[in-house]
């Protein structure tokens, strides 16, 4: 994160209470309010308030490669493949079913 100016925090900072305060009415739950969550986050983001969550993509994919070998599709016998790197589900390449390998 770079160092903010004292006006760019108090900008910031505004931003957030009327995001907030937006969040509070339920404007955030309406069809058109998606916006106001992902702003709302992205200003948490830029403040430094929230720490970024780290995930362990390697150790995961390892663990992933062993339990594909061990599991087969219960519906029709075939081999599974991890969805997509980091993901902790497998799709059978036969009839597409998903499954959730690890927790």
């Amino acid at each position: 994160m770079a160092d903010l100016s004292p006006e760019t925090k108090a900008r910031l900072h505004k931003q957030l209470v009327k995001l907030g305060d937006m969040m509070g009415d339920g404007l955030h739950h309406e069809a058109d309010g998606k916006w106001i969550a992902k702003s709302y986050k992205k200003t948490l983001k830029a403040l430094g308030l929230v720490k970024p969550v780290k995930r362990n993509i390697t150790g995961i994919n390892e663990r992933m490669a062993q339990r594909v070998k061990e599991v087969v599709c219960q519906k029709c016998s075939f081999t599974l493949e991890q969805t997509r790197s980091g993901s902790k589900r497998a799709i059978c390449l036969a009839c597409g079913a998903k499954y959730q390998l690890l927790k």
